[in-house]
């Protein structure tokens, strides 16, 4: 039957009516980098910036499968929210548009994604200040908050089980700690400081007589007083590095003075990601590790260094060297003597950090030749589903000649706040027959990123905008981890989720603060023994 023509125009019209104002036909814009047909009309309104950020989602972020399947409908995310903030834009509003506002609205639109790493900065004109979202963190604390909020309260030193009257005693500690590294070369500096300059007053008090000698002893036992104002601080803590490294600026010429050349901290120590390192060999040889970051790769290969690193870095380098080698060359002689009880890696409240970092923590106990524990898959075009085949995702494995420990009990501790690449160790002890992961639940942003906009045209992903730069700026997954957790073939993406313990552990907080005792790891020491 034919249809009259006012048919096919009233179905047209409802075509454009239902979809004409969502971004549809515009794949050649790159929102991945920062381009100005993209992210130029962002400035003119909260709608645009929206639309900007919708349109850049769509097109970079790689779960979309995965969200589907949790029943995220990104274009009925576009039609819910376009009007919310088109409203924000309306001239006749009896009040400006409010900070707290803008963070609610554009909190509730990302709140139902589930990938642990998404971070979004807005910095648009016509927002009051920049905003930045990472609702991953804001789905642990809705769904995981009593456990989150605990984790933040401790950090277990092994020293504590140092004493021999105690069921788990300590037969040997190192440790090596990156801010209070900085803070020792700062209290030295200063000290050196503080007496060179009483000298050259000393020296200069008989000549004050002219207001050029007068104003160069007022400049010297200024910063001489703003040195011992640092040196002498009521509760010294990190705080005394970034005043120091300003001391050093401001007095660069006036050390001149004194025969010093101030030397700021390096920030490679001050704001090493690693944060803290401790080894320990437990009773009946179990070797600890704890760290509380992936950094190891900066300080352990010789590639990664510096061609004449500062001094406080190098020390730093070297303590960070020799701990590592305590537990790492522990390993291998009391296993060659079999008498290896087992291994205890720490990655609670780990933020994760270096993927070549695997080679000297888990890795560095498997054979060479990398490890392929999981699937991953990338995008491969700015198509909502342009996805890549999957493949093996390898991580590396320590390359030189070492102990494979494939006969005793290997152990990883975790919680809500073991991240990205702690989440990568705590998976990869669970595929091993002798491993097993002792704990909470890990965070759940197992997915990797690679944010250099030089790579963005391989994947389509990573990140798109650029930061500081484009008014609307994000980072997403580059690599999507895919799991087998089943043992059947089938692959699943873990965002939001996390890796599951074998023994499930809850950390005791009370025990902990009035004993100082650490039931989790308590546990992996027990659970070693039994074997």
């Amino acid at each position: 039957m034919m249809r009259p023509v006012r048919y096919y125009i009233t179905v047209s019209a409802l075509i454009v009516t239902l979809f004409g104002c969502r971004p549809t036909g515009d794949d050649l814009i790159s929102y991945g980098q920062n381009d100005n047909q993209a992210y130029g009309e962002v400035h003119k309104s909260h709608a645009a910036t929206f639309k900007a950020l919708w349109m850049a989602m769509n097109e970079n972020y790689c779960i979309w499968d995965y969200e589907s399947a949790h029943g995220v409908d990104w274009d009925e995310v576009y039609a819910d929210y376009l009007p919310l903030f088109e409203a924000l834009d309306d001239s006749t509003r009896r009040k400006p548009v409010t900070v707290n506002e803008l963070k609610a609205l554009y909190a509730h639109f990302l709140d139902s994604l589930h990938d642990g790493h998404l971070g979004i900065q807005i910095s648009s004109s016509v927002s009051p200040e920049t905003l930045s979202f990472q609702p991953g963190v804001a789905r642990v604390k809705r769904e995981r908050g009593g456990e989150y909020a605990v984790t933040g309260k401790y950090l277990t030193n092994p020293s504590r089980y140092t004493a021999t009257d105690t069921e788990f005693h300590i037969e040997q500690l190192d440790s090596a700690n990156g801010p209070a590294v900085a803070m020792q070369y700062v209290m030295e500096q200063c000290d050196t400081i503080i007496l060179r300059s009483e000298a050259f007053l000393a020296e200069l008090e008989p000549l004050r007589n002219t207001d050029a000698v007068e104003a160069t002893y007022q400049l010297v036992a200024e910063m001489k007083r703003q040195t011992e104002s640092i040196r002498f601080m009521p509760a010294p803590n990190a705080s005394c590095v970034p005043l120091y490294n300003s001391l050093c600026t401001q007095y660069r010429n006036t050390g001149q003075l004194i025969g010093m050349t101030l030397k700021p901290v390096s920030t490679s120590v001050y704001q090493d990601m690693m944060r803290y390192l401790y080894t320990a060999r437990f009773e009946g040889n179990i070797l600890y590790l704890r760290l509380g970051a992936f950094g190891l790769t900066n300080h352990l290969s010789p590639s990664a260094q510096p061609a004449n690193p500062p001094s406080d870095y190098a020390v730093y380098r070297h303590l960070v060297d020799s701990v590592w080698h305590r537990w790492f060359d522990s390993i291998k002689r009391y296993h060659d003597e079999g008498t290896l009880g087992g291994v205890i890696i720490d990655v609670r409240n780990n933020n994760g950090g270096y993927v070549n970092d695997y080679q000297y923590v888990l890795g560095a106990l498997l054979p060479s030749g990398g490890v392929s524990p999981c699937k991953m898959r990338m995008k491969n075009g700015v198509g909502r589903y342009d996805f890549a085949p999957v493949v093996s995702f390898t991580l590396p494995t320590y390359p030189n000649a070492h102990a494979v420990i494939a006969d005793e009990p290997i152990v990883v501790l975790s919680n809500v706040r073991s991240i990205s690449m702690a989440e990568q160790t705590a998976w990869g002890v669970k595929t091993l027959p002798n491993g097993t992961l002792i704990g909470t639940r890990t965070f759940g942003a197992l997915s990797a990123f690679n944010t250099d906009p030089a790579y963005y045209s391989q994947t389509y992903s990573g990140a798109f905008g650029e930061k500081g730069v484009t008014p609307v700026y994000g980072y997403v997954p580059k690599y999507v981890a895919m799991y087998d957790v089943q043992g059947d073939g089938e692959l699943q993406i873990l965002e939001g989720i996390g890796i599951t313990p074998d023994i499930e552990v809850p950390f005791d907080l009370p025990l902990y603060l009035s004993t100082g005792r650490d039931n989790q790891l308590e546990a992996a020491l027990r659970y070693i023994k039994k074997r």
